[in-house]
Order: structure tokens, then sequence, then C-alpha cells
């Protein structure tokens, strides 16, 4: 047995906050007193796009251009610049152009006709400015007539004498891209001689805010409009989950403020030629075959076109599978095949169709149906597209709600399964709602090039982070526009240079960031921060071979990453930093951690152990700061909460290394973690069970198995295991969520209660945000009954994951000093150096924690490691033997007799 006799109770007490631990195994005892990038590829060279060859010297477009080939003289756009216009112009694209005019270092006049001299910029349509077509032919080119809707042709060389550029669009959206083009070429102030003949080969590119959590600001959505036009996205579809006046209040019409920001909404995504697309959510409670609800559709519907929208949508994704009404269960008897609840939808959806779309002369309708993934044939598909007018649009998610990759075949036969020739894809990339922890900047891959050609476009479902999403809707932009051509690290590469702007350093810095984020859970195969597990794999293999100092590789890396935080605040794009602050300074946090890791492993080496310890204890510190809460997330109120979520980033290679170097130290000290015996025990929920994620999950000893509620928690909500009878308890364990250091689905303010008769209930401890729940008693109890109940409401209306409920029995470890809460006196033994025993109150003389061993060990030397103060002592044959002074220590090792002790 081992006693401790605290000398100084506030430095014992307070000086440390985080955990610290210790560990014993075999014949060594350790007590710890706790109680206080590489880049993503760089954008391509210009080279074959569309049928026509492009010469090297042009600057690389993105999207790839259809056809593009160097043509003509080049075009200075300095001194005055005639920007000619024709009749009715489009106010956005004059602007557009004036303001590129600007940037190279033009003085830009707006004028109807072509008088006197200078340079010229034709913009138009050939019904708008019939001289373009003089111009473009002129200039040895075709006009745009005939091409696809926003399909442009752009030429430059001399013209009339002239230098002159031609911005020829099919109609009013393609004189705008071609605009959007012209601001790509432009290098130097000069505006090569080309000739591009260009359209996009799906007609619907763009974006679907459709995802649970913090909707978008009123700011994030204006700045989000001005970059799909840049990226010649022409989509955007409102219906972010937790606007209530789209789903719980969903009849109720916008006013005040809230209707001032739509206004203005609509208003700037149809000036700069962004299709507004508004998606009612009325699935939660609706009467399909209420007039009255029919006439509150349109209402709804009515008040959005007066501020200019023209496309309209019906959302019954995420509904519960009944009727709300006696009228539609009359009407639509359930005979077990679907078919009442297709019908009833169809038939609403085509009453608005022919009622309210058609009369209004709008786009077509569009709706995500109820059965919206998979490509399989069922009799609700089949019901649903049968049944629906043939020109409404039909969203679908891929053969999964996530999916890794989508192929033509897929699409085809989705396409037969529903039965419809408008099939377009809702794209949940890069969506983080079901990983609020993570952001994902991984370039879009696995759709095939060739998707084009049987559906109608896709729309992406971004991330919460509105910024932080815009790589990824970038290569969207590309994909769609031209899939055969779409390079997915080139187009990354682009966007990434434009969000940091300009300077190397940024870039750079960028790059080192996005690499940190590159796995996608939802993939089979995924790659895992390439740059930094490249860089570690390469520190761990110079290890194996002798080397005890970092990689230069990895020591650059890691210093790269610690300056991201100053590095990144200058980006072109604010936004981004600003959305990815939490990653950013986790990262920095985490790559600190890994330094001092480093430095560890460098002392024990050399033999230093001091030295060692005090890297160890540095590095948990960072490791600890890294985990703490600080994305934001919605709460129970439907407001955001800041510091709710922990964020992830690293892929894992962080966390990787840190458990690798701690394995060395535990190693070095000799710790193994006693052996406790875990109990057999019954699950059960009071809440619900999604799908098949059932209660057994719990108990069946593998982690990577879960139960799933079906809904958030009530206070009150638990999860719970039955002993079969009363049992002594010496610790629980509950791993909550997707992993031991990630926050997600689980209940975020728990108490651990335990009971003998399932009636009366003491409580152990209380937790907040914890994903893994771990308690050891100081003194084993008695219990038959296990549980973890909610004792407020989640943030966000998360739902509950357990991966693992363990209950054990007592071990040997005792203390007549309480621990603190969530900690025990096993924690000082359990060979992990995250843990660690921590007083609840304050010390007094002949307070101790020991471990008793069965048999009588050779105890050949003890180790502590954490901090304290008092007497270490070995009992044998009766009597106590001190062998050592603890007095604040971080790390000591005291060597004692080889006699066999207890």
């Amino acid at each position: 047995m081992t006693t401790l006799t605290p000398r100084n109770t506030r430095q014992l007490v307070k000086r440390h906050t985080s955990a610290r631990s210790a560990t014993v195994l075999g014949t060594v005892v350790a007590i710890a007193f706790g109680l206080t990038g590489a880049s993503v590829a760089p954008a391509r060279a210009s080279g074959e796009t569309g049928s026509t060859t492009t010469t090297s010297t042009l600057p690389t477009v993105f999207p790839a251009p259809q056809e593009m080939h160097a043509s003509g003289d080049q075009v200075p756009l300095s001194g005055k610049v005639l920007i000619v216009t024709g009749d009715n112009p489009d106010a956005s694209t004059v602007a557009l152009v004036s303001r590129i005019v600007t940037a190279a270092g033009g003085n830009p006049v707006v004028s109807r006709t072509a008088t006197g001299g200078g340079k010229r910029i034709y913009l138009g349509t050939v019904a708008n400015n019939p001289a373009i077509d003089d111009a473009v032919d002129g200039l040895g080119a075709k006009n745009a007539t005939g091409l696809k809707a926003d399909g442009y042709v752009l030429a430059s060389g001399r013209y009339d004498g002239y230098p002159t550029v031609a911005l020829n669009g099919v109609d009013q959206r393609g004189t705008y891209y071609a605009a959007q083009t012209l601001r790509q070429l432009i290098t130097h102030k000069v505006v090569p001689g080309v000739s591009i003949r260009d359209w996009p080969l799906m007609s619907i590119r763009g974006a679907i805010e459709g995802f649970y959590g913090i909707p978008w600001s009123h700011q994030a959505r204006l700045d989000q409009m001005a970059f799909y036009g840049e990226h010649k996205m022409n989509t955007y579809i409102y219906t972010p989950k937790d606007d209530q006046l789209l789903r719980a209040k969903w009849r109720t019409p916008y006013s005040g403020a809230a209707l001032d920001r739509m206004k203005e909404l609509v208003k700037t995504a149809n000036d700069i030629h962004v299709d507004f697309t508004f998606a009612l959510s009325p699935g939660n409670d609706i009467c399909y075959s209420s007039d009255a609800d029919l006439k509150a559709t349109e209402a709804k519907f009515d008040q959005l076109r007066s501020l200019g929208v023209r496309s309209f949508y019906i959302a019954l994704d995420d509904i519960p599978l009944s009727f709300h009404c006696a009228a539609d269960k009359a009407k639509y008897p359930d005979n077990g095949d679907w078919h009442w609840l297709a019908d009833a939808q169809a038939d609403y959806l085509n009453r608005i169709n022919q009622d309210y779309i058609k009369p209004n002369g709008l786009a077509p309708l569009q709706t995500v149906p109820t059965n919206y993934n998979g490509s399989g044939p069922d009799p609700y598909k089949a019901e649903f597209g049968t049944r629906l007018d043939d020109d409404v649009l039909v969203q679908w998610t891929g053969e999964g709600v996530f999916s890794d990759t989508i192929t033509a075949a897929s699409v085809q036969r989705a396409s037969t399964s529903y039965n419809t020739d408008h099939l377009y894809i809702w794209d949940n990339f890069p969506v983080n709602d079901g990983k609020r922890g993570r952001l994902f900047l991984n370039p879009l891959t696995g759709r095939a090039p060739d998707l084009y050609k049987y559906i109608d476009g896709i729309t992406s479902n971004p991330m919460i982070e509105p910024y932080a999403s815009m790589p990824a809707l970038a290569n969207y932009g590309d994909y769609t526009w031209n899939g055969p051509k779409y390079d997915a690290n080139a187009s990354m590469s682009a966007v990434l240079d434009e969000l940091a702007g300009p300077d190397q350093g940024t870039r750079t810095a960028l790059r080192t960031f996005a690499d940190l984020n590159q796995e996608w859970p939802y993939r089979a195969s995924t790659q895992k921060a390439p740059a930094l597990s490249k860089d570690i794999a390469a520190f761990w293999q110079a290890r194996s071979g002798g080397s005890s100092g970092a990689t230069p590789a990895l020591d650059q890396r890691l210093a790269a990453i610690v300056a991201l935080p100053r590095t990144l605040a200058g980006m072109a794009q604010p936004g981004f930093a600003r959305d990815a602050a939490p990653w950013v300074n986790a990262a920095a946090k985490w790559a600190t951690a890994l330094q001092h890791e480093i430095a560890m492993l460098t002392a024990l080496d050399a033999g230093d152990g001091s030295t060692a310890t005090r890297e160890y204890f540095a590095a948990q510190d960072a490791v600890a700061d890294a985990k703490k809460p600080t994305v934001p997330d919605q709460g129970s109120n439907g407001e955001p909460e800041p510091n709710q979520i922990v964020p992830s980033v690293g892929d894992g290679a962080f966390e990787a290394f840190t458990t690798k170097a701690n394995n060395e130290f535990i190693s070095w000290l000799g710790a193994k973690p006693i052996d406790t015996k875990g109990y057999s025990s019954t699950p059960s929920s009071s809440m619900g069970t999604y799908s098949s994620y059932g209660v057994s999950k719990m108990t069946d000893n593998d982690p990577s198995s879960y139960y799933w509620s079906n809904a958030a928690p009530s206070v009150g909500s638990n999860v719970q295991v039955d002993l079969g009878a009363t049992q002594q308890v010496g610790s629980v364990v509950v791993r909550q969520s997707d992993s031991d250091s990630q926050t997600g689905d689980m209940i975020y303010h728990a108490a651990l209660d335990y009971s003998t008769d399932g009636e009366h209930w003491t409580t152990a401890a209380e937790f907040d945000t914890k994903p893994v729940v771990r308690y050891t008693f100081d003194t084993p109890v008695q219990a038959r009954y296990v549980r973890l109940r909610a004792t407020a409401l989640n943030p966000g209306g998360k739902w509950v994951k357990i991966r693992d409920f363990a209950v054990s029995a007592t071990s040997p470890v005792s203390s007549n000093l309480p621990a603190a809460n969530g900690s025990g006196a096993a924690d000082a033994f359990d060979a992990d150096l995250g843990t660690a025993y921590q007083a609840g109150s304050k010390p007094v003389e002949g307070s101790f924690l020991a471990r008793t061993y069965a048999d009588p060990v050779s105890l050949q030397q003890v180790s502590v490691v954490g901090t304290g103060a008092g007497e270490l002592q070995v009992q044998h044959d009766g009597t106590w033997t001190t062998i050592g002074a603890l007095a604040g220590v971080r790390h000591t090792r005291q060597v004692t007799s080889t006699r066999p002790g207890r």
C-alpha cells in the first residue's frame, strides 16, 4: 500500500486542472496525482479543351471551355476602352465589364454604339446588340446563335481597325458568363488573342441550402450569390431545415426584417443571373387533399413571386411516413404498397403544377420525394413517378443519402425507377450536418464525366459553414459545366488560390490547412491528411532507423500549422478564415502538441526522464486545448449557441501520432492497466431506435457498432444496463458519438446514476459534452442498474449514439479522499496518461491513494507522474516503509528493495 500525506494543499488541488494519470502494472508501480501543405495539385496549363486545341500561352479558364484556341492580336486594356452595349443592355454585365476594365488600368466608357476611337468591347446578344454579329464575324468567329442556354462566344483581336473584344451570349446570362471568362483571361492588363465557343453541359448547376443546423447569415447568402455568378452556377435553392417559415410554420408569410432580407436576396440573385428557387417543406403536417392547404401553398408562393421568384419547389424529404388528416386517410387507403403516400403527394404536386405554376408562366415545378435515394425500383418510386406530371423535376441523392460515386448506369436505372425524364441530383457533399465537428475540403470526385447525358443537373448541399463550402462549390461549377474536362485537383487548386488571394505565403498556408481536412467518411477509400501523414510516416521511419530527432519535413509542416491562425488571417476571402477559425486554431494546438511529443521522445532517447515528462504534460495541455468545444451549433431554442462542438481536424493523423508517442512514454514507465472484470448486461433505452441500430449494440463489445436513437433526448431520457442481479460496481465507461474524441449524436448534459431496484436512484457524477463518459468509484457500490440520463436538452436537436456501455467490478485500488467529479482512484492506475485521479476535497493528514496486489510482488522501482505532495510508501509484512517524498512532482522514480511487497 502507498500512503500520501499532502504538504502543499493549494498546489495539490489547483495547480493542474487538466487530467493527469499514473499507472501500475507487474513489478512497476506508477502513481499519479493530477489534483488540480503538401499542396493540392496546381492549376493545369491550358491544353486540349473541347474539340479545339488551346495553345499553352493562354491562361487557364474555369470551368474549362468547350472550345478555346489562340486567335488574333492581344488587346491591351489601358487608356480609354469603349464598352458597346447596344439597346437594352444587361446592367450587371455592363457593370462587371466596367470593373474588369478599371482593374486592368483602363478607363471604361459605356456607349450604345461604336463611336470614336480606342479599344472596344462589344457585349450582348445578337437580338439586343446587332453590331456584335459583325464584330464577332470580323474577329474570325461565329456568333452564339444556336448554342445551348447560358452559352457564349468570346473573341478578341482587331476589328474595324481597333483592338476589340466581343462578348456574345446566346442569352443575357451567357453574356454575363462571357464577361466572367474575360476576367480570367487578363494577364498583365492584356487580353490575349483568343476565340472561345462555350456552353454548359448541364442546365442546372448550383447549390441547395438544405442542411440541418445554423442557417447561413443574410450576408453569407449574398456573398454566395456573387460566388455562383463568378463560377457560372445558375441555381440556388433556398430550403434551410431550420427556417421555421419553411417547415414548422410553412403557412405563415414572411414579414418585417425577414421579408426585407428575402427581397434583397432574390433581387441580388436575379441581378447576377442566379435562379432563386424557393423550396417549401410542408410535409410534417400537411393535409394533401385539403383545398385550404393548397391555397396556403399558393399564397406562400405568391408572396415570393411578388419579390421576383420564378422557380418553386416542394420538398418532401425527412417527413413522417403517415397522414395528418382524416380526409387523406379516407381518400388514399393504405393497402400495404406505399401507393397511398405516393398518390397523395403526386396529386398535391400536380394541382400546384396545373393550377399555379403553368398559369403564371413559371419555371418547371421541382420536388424531392420522400424516398429520395437508391436506384432500384420499389412501389413508392414507381407510383410516384407514374402519377406525377411529366414536366415536374425530381431530385435524387444517388445510391445512398451520401453517395461515394454516381455512375451513368445508376442514374439511368434511377430514372427508370422514378419513371421520369427530369431527374437531377441533390448531392450531399460537402454537407456536414451529420458530422458538425468536421470541415470537408477534399475535392469533388466520383461523379462520372458523362452524367450530363442522363440528368438535368446537380445541386450541392453545402456545409453549415458557407465560406468554407466555397472550394467544393467551385468544383461543382467546373464539373457541371464541362464534366469530361473536369480536373478535380486543378479545380480545387484554382479555387484555393482565389480564396487565399495573390500572396504566395497565404496560398501555401491554405493548402497546408486544406490537407488537414481531406477525409470524407462516406466513401470506402479516402485520403487522410495526405501531406501531413506522409511527413509523419517519414518521421517514424527515421526513428525506427535510429534517428531520435524530427525529420526536417515534419518540423517545417508542424511549424506552418502552428502559424496558421496568423498566416490565414489575410485571406482574400475573410469569410473562409472566420468559418474555419475553430479548426485552424485546433490544428495549431494539435501541431504544438506534436512538437512537444517529439521533444519528449528525444528526451527519452537521451535518458532525460524529467524533460520527457515535462514535454509530455505540455503536449497533454495542448491536446486538451485542441479538444475544447469551439464550434457553434443550433441551440434547443433555435438560436445559435457558441462553443458546442469539438472541431475535428487532421483526419486522425494528430491523434494517431499522439497515441504512438504516448505509448513510448508509457512503455518507458513500464505501466500497464489493471485488469478489471466487465459484467454481462441487458441494455435498454427510453428513446426510440433509428432503423436497425438497436439497443443490443450498446453491449456487444464492438465499439464500431452502435445504438442510435430516432430523436433527440428529452430531459430524463436515458440509456440503461441491467446486470441481472445486484453486483459490486467499481467503474463505468459509456462511449458515445462516433469516436472517443469527437462530439456528435450523444447525450451532451448527462448524469450517471445507479440503483439496486430500478426505482430508487443515486447520482454518481454529472458530465458535460463528453463523448466518453468514464467514472470510477473510490469505494465500490452495490448496483443492479446503471444508466446515463439526460439532464438538459441537446444543442441543435441532436440524437444519441451509444457505441459501448460497460460496467466493471471493483479494482484493487482505494482512497479515503473522495475524487473530484468525473474521476476516481482507479484512474491513477489505468495506464492511460490522459486520465487521472483528482482530489475532490482538501487532503488532510493520513489521506491516501493505494493499490493492493493480490500476491506479493518484487518492486524494482516506483514511478509517480503528476503533481502532488506527500510520502511514497510500500508495505511488507504489515510494516509500512517510506521510500521517498513527493513535493509537487511532475515525475519521479524511487528505487526500493527487491523484497516482495504489497
